[in-house]
């Protein structure tokens, strides 16, 4: 008998056309609606994109039209940071199922075992726990290090699985301009030396709902700025709280400009992420072979103290 997921509602948001602005893959947010119907059978698809979008030709169950917000200029946040967040909240807003996913529109399913991931690892340490569950978050693009150095909070935005109270801790929240502490980010910005790159994209985001879970969360002034301490915190937060998840195993397809041959060096993969809950929440935990776990190691081995020389002596030089 055929699996059903009634439980389970997909939020797909952003837009399902191409404009000047942004280029979008040819037909990839109509692959993304009935890779859905295919791999979650059952499961309600929630469509939150723009009033004047041509959503004729698309398979849906609720649709949700905001007004786009257009780009954001506080001068702080990613220039489509209001409409990412504005999208997937509305959608989340209609969610009426336990679970939900929250999906861009330029990504598709390939399978579904993310929802048996988000139920193995369990165990959880003593502190840092923010969500009832975990949420399963893709590795692609989900940073481990930048140009050599640790990184923390460069979490993928690609795709969010988990309780839908979960999810909308994430995503729920106000623009910036209404957030308690913009103006501390905004102040923080203007002490980034010269030299020192801007947060990634994905850091801004995290950061921001990091900070509204709670006030342990760093606050951050370029992409590198964290102590030891903050390394601790986000180590254990992702144990406790995100399983981090390889998306051809999850069951996550990806638009081309995403697909690279080999993995990066500076992701996070599932095995990573697997050492830090073990190390955190369970020390029974296994960790299996891998030979691309192995080969990743290798060329972390020679290329980030590589990288990160490199860029000590930029900044020195500055």
């Amino acid at each position: 008998m055929e699996a059903r997921f009634e439980n389970i509602s997909v939020v797909v948001q952003g837009p399902v056309q191409s404009s000047q602005a942004r280029k979008q893959q040819e037909g990839i947010t109509e692959k993304c609606l009935l890779s859905i119907r295919k791999y979650l059978p059952g499961a309600t698809i929630v469509l939150s994109t723009w009033k004047g979008q041509d959503i004729s030709h698309l398979e849906y169950d609720k649709l949700v039209l905001s007004v786009d917000p257009g780009q954001n200029k506080d001068g702080y946040c990613p220039v489509n940071y209001h409409r990412q967040v504005l999208s997937t909240k509305a959608g989340l807003a209609v969610v009426t199922t336990p679970y939900a996913m929250k999906l861009r529109s330029d990504n598709f399913l390939i399978g579904n075992e993310f929802v048996n991931i988000q139920k193995v690892f369990s165990k959880k340490s003593k502190q840092y726990n923010f969500f009832s569950e975990k949420v399963v978050i893709n590795s692609n693009l989900f940073r481990r290090t930048s140009n050599g150095h640790k990184v923390i909070f460069n979490a993928s935005d690609f795709f969010y699985y988990g309780l839908t109270s979960d999810l909308k801790l994430i995503w729920e929240q106000p623009p910036f301009e209404e957030q308690r502490f913009s103006q501390v980010l905004l102040d923080k910005s203007l002490l980034r030396k010269n030299g020192y790159k801007a947060l990634e994209a994905e850091q801004v985001y995290c950061q921001i709902w990091m900070r509204r879970l709670t006030k342990d969360s760093p606050l951050m002034v370029h992409r590198y700025d964290s102590t030891k301490q903050d390394l601790n915190f986000w180590d254990e937060f992702l144990a406790n709280n995100i399983i981090i998840a390889d998306p051809e195993v999850m069951g996550l397809g990806l638009r081309d400009a995403s697909i690279r041959k080999i993995k990066r060096a500076n992701e996070y993969s599932h095995i990573d992420w697997l050492e830090l809950y073990k190390k955190y929440c369970n020390k029974k935990q296994k960790i299996p072979f891998s030979k691309a776990q192995l080969g990743l190691s290798i060329r972390r081995f020679f290329k980030l103290p590589i990288s990160k020389l490199y860029t000590d002596l930029k900044l020195i030089l500055k």
